[in-house]
């Protein structure tokens, strides 16, 4: 988990550093469907780009590919994203 989102909160047996992606089918439809775009497990990622940089442990290698991007890709990427 990224720097900064552990929240100390224990839910069940995971601990407050410990978070389960969950799938993204119809992360596309998050504004529509629930009137805002605020991602992750406490909305503090206002758009698609910061859930991604604010991934840590188990996804650090894929926000360091999307960081290490051109800007077409990581667009095509978010449009990628918003179609689902």
């Amino acid at each position: 988990m990224g720097v900064g989102l552990n929240d100390n909160y224990v839910s069940g047996l995971a601990r407050g550093n410990e978070w389960r992606t969950t799938p993204l089918w119809g992360i596309g439809l998050q504004e529509k469907v629930n009137g805002h775009a605020y991602f992750l497990h406490d909305g503090c990622a206002r758009n698609y780009v910061e859930a991604i940089m604010w991934h840590g442990g188990e996804g650090e290698a894929s926000k360091n590919l999307f960081k290490n991007m051109d800007k077409e890709d990581r667009d095509a990427l978010v449009a990628f994203l918003k179609s689902l």
